[in-house]
């Protein structure tokens, strides 16, 4: 079924004592053993769901209760490379120091608003008599719970060792409504700019031409091809990448560039088009509104897809 994931993407549970992102900005393991399985089984992007620990050192009301999403890099670390001083004292204090101490990067994180018990989201995968083993190595959930998880209502959360988030981002919306592409921006209305959006529009899609991996935050892998895009609506495509361009430093190497554009009659039907590629970019990882991340060939498939594209340059 589909589970409104990006493509590819899996989602995990742990469980934690707490759930503290802003200052502990990894997921670990305390034997090398589970951070090597981690490596072998999940990939850049994907999502863990958080619980409570069901132990005496987590909060009563959180025990075996949802408290947050993350979303991993697969890359090994060790957890001093991404905990603050005030976490790392706190495992200390605690007599943990040794514990969690093989880990991946969180590169984003989310608190869960409604604090659901595990037992509802993720009833084939969670068992609370193997509750232990389940939270100290972690275990994939099913496409069933998945679609579900991504019914919970979250907040952006910031994450130790990463740009702080935009307040924009920081508004309660289901799980799933972070990985959906943004609708086209709908034209404005009136007599001035109604010359403008009811008269040839294009769609355009734009690729980054300079370093995808530092632009996404993300881990260069080797022989790693993918391309960052961004697909609008404008009745000038050349204009509007020189704004959007005018964005970066000029000593900053790389810049977005039209790849493909096609030209509609107005407004509406360029905006239709938009749409029907966010739809149809299943192939393609959503960085969230009109961007993506994937291979130049799956996007332009995509493109080639879209009815009224034949004249695209």
């Amino acid at each position: 079924m589909e589970t409104g994931l990006p493509f590819n993407r899996n989602m995990w549970i742990r469980a934690f004592y707490t759930f503290n992102p802003e200052e502990a900005g990894y997921v670990g393991w305390t034997n090398q053993s589970g951070q090597a399985r981690a490596l072998r089984e999940l990939n850049d992007g994907d999502l863990m769901l958080i619980y409570g620990a069901s132990t005496f050192q987590t909060k009563k009301a959180l025990r075996s209760h949802i408290l947050g999403f993350v979303q991993i890099e697969s890359r090994p670390i060790r957890d001093y490379e991404k905990a603050s001083e005030a976490s790392l004292l706190a495992k200390k204090d605690s007599g943990h120091s040794d514990s969690w101490t093989y880990a991946l990067p969180v590169r984003r994180a989310w608190h869960a608003i409604d604090k659901f018990p595990i037992e509802r989201i993720a009833p084939e995968t969670y068992d609370s008599a193997a509750g232990q083993g389940i939270g100290v190595w972690g275990q994939p959930l099913t496409q069933d719970e998945i679609a579900t998880a991504l019914k919970i209502k979250v907040r952006a959360a910031n994450v130790f060792g990463e740009k702080p988030i935009h307040e924009d981002d920081s508004v309660v919306l289901s799980f799933k409504e972070v990985f959906s592409p943004s609708k086209a921006f709908p034209g404005s209305s009136g007599e001035r700019t109604a010359r403008h959006t009811d008269g040839e529009t294009f769609l355009y899609l734009l690729e980054f031409t300079g370093d995808t991996a530092a632009l996404t935050g993300r881990q260069q892998s080797l022989g790693d091809k993918k391309v960052a895009f961004k697909v609008g609506v404008s009745n000038d495509p050349k204009t509007r990448t020189d704004q959007i361009n005018a964005g970066f430093p000029p000593a900053v190497p790389g810049r977005w560039k039209v790849a493909l554009h096609a030209s509609f009659e107005n407004r509406k039907a360029a905006e239709a088009a938009e749409t029907a590629f966010k739809n149809r970019a299943l192939k393609l990882e959503s960085l969230g509104g009109e961007f993506f991340l994937g291979s130049r060939a799956d996007a332009t498939l995509v493109w080639a897809s879209i009815p009224g594209v034949s004249r695209f340059s």
